[in-house]
């Protein structure tokens, strides 16, 4: 007779596997915090992240390093973590820094050892920057609707640490990274505090035997990446190409 699994219970091996998954990637945090080096720290955080990422998610999708490019030539920054679809499209250029068609990328992370004024101030640059990219020459759109031919990315912040304290501290993160008015951030994520959804103002905190909050995240960026990817064709590479006619000469 086969175990009923009541509404509201997770079931065992869903919560194992994120639990195996939370636990490893609990390990290597604990382990960076002995990285004296800026840098190393910061470079072996971004790694741990995607692997973690990369673990959970469906294998069609790559967890890489890298920006995007539209057909106007215009580059997203850099990210610290790039998603798209490695069945249906391919990048420009691979290796240990991916370049990727703008009308590929799926969703975009950036990394932050600890949040401060002026970290925060950069974040907002970074994604209002990434959101003026043209996918298909069109502008960003944050609701799809009906439509068709429209593209939406999904970005978020992680972060490993803020110099807020605990009260309120949920308030003031958000009104930090929307400085008002930018909703170019979706979703931020600090460690051992939680994961604020900055276009509706809702936190959860996070439990840290459970790792909720980081189960949030993770299922925010699949269901976007089911429903987003579902129904984006490939990049256009043609058009891509077209300005290479221009080398062609007759013999």
């Amino acid at each position: 007779m086969r175990k009923r699994i009541h509404q509201g219970h997770a079931v065992p091996d869903f919560v194992d596997r994120f639990g195996i998954a939370i636990a490893h990637f609990s390990l290597r945090i604990r382990e960076t915090k002995n990285i004296r080096h800026r840098g190393a720290k910061g470079a072996e955080r971004e790694t741990d992240i995607r692997h973690f990422l990369k673990e959970l998610l469906p294998s069609r999708y790559e967890v890489v390093i890298g920006e995007a490019v539209d057909l106007f030539g215009n580059k997203s920054p850099q990210m610290d973590v790039i998603i798209f679809d490695r069945d249906k499209n391919f990048p420009f250029y691979a290796g240990d820094y991916f370049v990727i068609p703008a009308e590929a990328l799926l969703v975009s992370i950036e990394v932050k050892s600890k949040l401060n004024a002026a970290e925060a101030e950069k974040c907002i640059k970074s994604a209002t920057d990434l959101k003026d990219l043209r996918p298909g020459k069109q502008k960003i759109v944050r609701n799809v609707g009906t439509e068709t031919n429209k593209f939406r990315y999904f970005h978020v912040v992680f972060a490993y640490d803020t110099d807020l304290g605990e009260t309120d501290w949920a308030t003031k993160e958000a009104d930090r990274l929307t400085n008002g008015s930018s909703t170019a951030i979706d979703f931020v994520y600090v460690l051992d505090r939680g994961l604020i959804n900055l276009k509706d103002r809702k936190v959860m905190p996070e439990d840290n035997e459970t790792g909720q909050a980081l189960v949030a995240l993770h299922f925010a960026i699949n269901n976007f990446l089911d429903r987003e990817n579902g129904r984006r064709d490939p990049a256009p590479y043609f058009s891509y190409a077209t300005d290479l006619n221009r080398f062609w000469k007759k013999t």
